[in-house]
């Protein structure tokens, strides 16, 4: 718990920007219980995300970190980082834009040698993008090329991201969806693949920024290879900055 005590100073450090707009802070436990094959992927851990979105008159930014906290002695595990910019395209392109992105990582999960421990594999991802509403739910979908450091070639990706307030903005309902390929990026005698990765939310909003809720990790060959769906819920509290 001092870990991430220490990784809360931390961020709430870096949040002290004023023209930073969008900016949260979220505390998760992941109790989800999942096995690939024979081995065992449970989760009974912290996770903190740091996440920002800033608009501004070209387009928009949007970032995000997630600090996993299973390592030994309660260490902090994974660091994983996506940063993705949005460039509004001419107003006879309407509500399309052209998005540039970068996602990496690592993991490491113990002391020793023999403990789990290796980088997740930077991706660059660019494609176009398309906003819209319906139904009161504002939408963004983007269709984007996708190179994995290492691959022999190019995948491709579509996600989808989604926000709603509902009941005079006290409960919030946002989350994404991400499809894509591995067909060019095979390692460690894994098949080519599509792998599916969404994460809704539901917060309670209680007012001075604070929220109470959750997300739930429905995943197919993300984590696990099996082939399986996953469900890996959280509980969680958030504090927006906003």
């Amino acid at each position: 718990m001092r870990k991430i005590v220490q990784v809360l100073v931390l961020v709430l450090s870096m949040c002290a920007v004023d023209e930073a707009l969008g900016q949260n802070l979220q505390l998760h436990y992941d109790y989800g219980q999942a096995k690939d094959g024979k081995n065992n992927a449970d989760r009974e851990y912290f996770t903190v995300t740091f996440e920002m979105f800033k608009p501004d008159k070209l387009g928009s930014t949007f970032t995000f970190v997630d600090f996993d906290f299973d390592r030994n002695k309660g260490g902090m595990s994974l660091a994983y980082w996506e940063i993705a910019r949005k460039f509004t395209l001419p107003k006879k392109f309407n509500k399309f834009n052209f998005h540039l992105e970068y996602n990496g990582g690592f993991v490491d999960k113990g002391y020793t040698p023999d403990d789990l421990e290796f980088g997740i594999p930077s991706s660059f991802l660019t494609g176009i993008g398309y906003d819209f509403k319906v139904a009161g739910f504002n939408l963004s979908t983007s269709y984007l090329l996708k190179k994995f450091e290492g691959s022999d070639g190019i995948d491709g990706q579509f996600t989808l991201v989604w926000f709603r307030n509902f009941f005079d903005n006290k409960l919030t309902f946002n989350g994404f969806l991400d499809v894509w390929t591995e067909d060019k990026f095979v390692v460690d005698g894994v098949k080519p693949r599509t792998v599916l990765l969404t994460e809704p939310q539901l917060w309670y909003n209680v007012g001075n920024g604070f929220s109470f809720g959750g997300e739930c990790e429905i995943s197919k060959n993300f984590f696990t290879f099996d082939g399986d769906v996953e469900f890996m819920p959280t509980v969680a509290v958030k504090y927006s900055f906003n």
